[in-house]
């Protein structure tokens, strides 16, 4: 193995290896010999197969297979070697892959910038105070009434109204034909402007039950659902039945419905979990000031693969959201695509956050013991509720575990930066 490393900047590596015609070999006889092993060919008692018959066969295969096992080995042998570490996976780039020459592929990774963090003891930071407003205790009630609400079927008029949900037969036309992967079928749609998009509002709010409708909407060429950009498509609409969301009574039947012996016995126990919220709300805004206070005392340079990383983890948790909330996914990205920069932003902030706390953590020697990661994913599994045997084999996985045992020293050493803190008494904070 032949390695060669560049620097293209401070904290950027590019590491070339090439790989000779006996560590290919080597690797090449391995792997059809495992092949010969499990393969059955026509004429040829098992594990007699030849091997130029099976190159034939299976050789594209072998090679992709053979490529992909030395560059993962070869990669983690040479950093290994060289002592480096990439805050983020190598970009892998093959620039020779003729196995009877040689074997040459470049890494591209960055590396932790080095850190000697100064002036984090006895920091000042302000705690709020917390309390829960009446306001803000109805409005919870209010929404666990809608989620225990119940649709009835609405007898005494036939034109549907905001508010309802309407079992409705739906169908989009351009040119005729009708659009694949737009069409609806029939179904239950929310009649409002927000949960009715692409103009739909206007084809079913209004619409009078049996009575088809029929709309044509005109849709630009930039119109983030690719399948109507650009295209006259002519909505078919015909309300089948309309129902109302009917809303249980705020009374002690409704709080046994949800749990609870009374009404006044559930308003205590929302309003404690309120209060547990906000609490742990406000330890986060201690724990987050206290931090933005030493990386204004360190600036540190933050790997640009580290940035990207942490956007991209971003990017799917706003696009996985607003999916969640009902709204399509090619409109997600786009909203994502829009918001990249601010997003950005907040990938190195939290890229330069990890950083920090990783480094605090290594200065004053923060360890978590493999006990206590065990002790975590045991709570983690039994809070998972029906999700258990998921969440048991997620954290069977060597990186989940890692992953854990990373976040769980980083929360350590916040608790370290926090008890040698001044924490005072600052303004109250309503839930």
């Amino acid at each position: 193995m032949q390695v060669n490393i560049e620097n293209p900047s401070a904290l950027r590596r590019k590491m070339t290896i090439e790989l000779g015609p006996d560590e290919i070999g080597h690797e090449l006889n391995r792997a059809y010999g495992e092949l010969r092993r499990n393969v059955a060919l026509k004429g040829f008692r098992p594990g007699r197969a030849p091997q130029k018959l099976l190159e034939r066969f299976f050789g594209d295969q072998v090679r992709s297979d053979v490529i992909q096992k030395l560059v993962s080995e070869y990669t983690g042998k040479a950093l290994e070697e060289h002592k480096l570490k990439p805050v983020a996976e190598p970009e892998i780039v093959t620039e020779e892959a003729d196995l009877t020459k040689a074997l040459r592929f470049s890494a591209t990774f960055d590396i932790k910038p080095e850190v000697a963090l100064k002036d984090y003891q006895g920091l000042r930071v302000q705690k709020p105070q917390i309390e829960v407003k009446e306001e803000e205790l109805d409005a919870m009630i209010e929404r666990i009434r809608e989620r225990h609400a119940e649709l009835k079927k609405v007898e005494d008029r036939t034109v549907v109204r905001d508010g309802d949900f309407a079992l409705a037969e739906v169908e989009a036309v351009s040119d005729g034909k009708p659009l694949e992967g737009i069409n609806k079928g029939q179904r239950l749609f929310q009649v409002s402007e927000q949960a009715l998009q692409h103009g739909m509002y206007d084809v079913i709010g209004g619409a009078e039950v049996g009575k088809p409708v029929r709309k044509l909407k005109s849709y630009g060429p930039d119109y983030p659902r690719k399948e109507l950009a650009g295209k006259d498509v002519e909505w078919h609409a015909t309300v089948k039945e309309i129902y109302r969301r009917e809303m249980p009574a705020l009374d002690d039947e409704f709080a046994k419905d949800a749990g609870h012996s009374s009404l006044a016995e559930m308003r205590e126990k929302v309003r404690a979990d309120l209060m547990e919220h906000a609490r742990d709300e406000a330890e986060a805004r201690v724990r987050q000031g206290l931090l933005d206070l030493v990386i204004e005392r360190n600036p540190i340079e933050v790997p640009e693969s580290l940035t990207a990383r942490e956007l991209r983890a971003l990017e799917y948790e706003l696009t996985s959201s607003l999916e969640a909330g009902g709204v399509p996914h090619e409109q997600a990205e786009a909203r994502a695509a829009e918001e990249r920069e601010e997003l950005r932003t907040r990938a190195e902030k939290r890229a330069r956050s990890m950083l920090i706390v990783d480094a605090l953590a290594d200065q004053e020697g923060v360890e978590v013991a493999d006990e206590e990661v065990a002790d975590r994913i045991a709570k983690l599994v039994t809070q998972s509720g029906p999700d258990r045997e998921q969440a048991a084999k997620l954290y069977a996985r060597e990186e989940a575990r890692a992953a854990l045992k990373q976040s769980m020293r980083r929360e350590k050493a916040l608790d370290l930066l926090l008890s040698r803190a001044q924490v005072e008494e600052g303004a109250t904070a309503t839930v």
